[in-house]
């Protein structure tokens, strides 16, 4: 093969070889979208930084939102004790007051056991009233069913009472609305 001929060989190949003018059209559209594409990718890149700062911001706020609400319900519960105990204390005074003229009264030589009685009485009618305010209840159950939520059996006994009837209260309980401060202590009745 002459050299004109390989020259002429090489250059049908090369044509053969080279992109068609269709191709090369599609290739260049291809650079353009690609052109255009990276832009795209750098808006939604923004977009989504600017929606994790968005969503960074609502976590934080929210975080410092629920601690402001933990600090204010501690507040709010150490008031809310502090009020029931300055309430407390300002009924119980009225007592203490009492048993501190009793006091008084016990040291006079000339006390009579009919004034220590009606003092006695006074007392417990004050600390009775007192208890009312607080709203505490007393817990007498005689003659009663009996009740493990407000009652503690101490002992049994035989009786013509019906089974489980509370015969003796050995101690009174106490209930705050329906908290059960302490049980009152029963002797209950079984069957002979």
């Amino acid at each position: 093969m002459s050299e004109k001929n390989k020259d002429i060989d090489m250059k049908e190949q090369f044509i053969d070889d080279a992109p068609s003018v269709e191709d090369t059209k599609l290739e260049e559209e291809s650079l353009d979208n690609n052109a255009q594409e990276l832009p795209l990718e750098d808006d939604q890149l923004s977009i989504l930084i600017k929606e994790n700062v968005r969503l960074n911001d609502l976590l934080l706020r929210g975080k410092a939102e629920l601690d402001n609400f933990q600090k204010r319900t501690i507040k709010q519960m150490q008031q809310a004790q502090l009020y029931s105990t300055e309430k407390l204390a300002s009924e119980l005074m009225v007592i203490i007051d009492s048993l501190e003229a009793a006091e008084k009264l016990s040291l006079d030589p000339n006390l009579k056991i009919e004034s220590l009685v009606e003092g006695n009485t006074l007392l417990l009618k004050t600390t009775q009233e007192v208890f009312s305010k607080l709203q505490i209840e007393e817990i007498n159950p005689i003659e009663e069913t009996f009740d493990p939520d407000f009652h503690q059996a101490m002992a049994t006994q035989e009786s013509d009472s019906p089974d489980n009837s509370v015969l003796e209260v050995m101690q009174k309980g106490y209930k705050l609305k329906s908290k059960l401060l302490r049980p009152a202590l029963v002797i209950v009745a079984k069957k002979k």
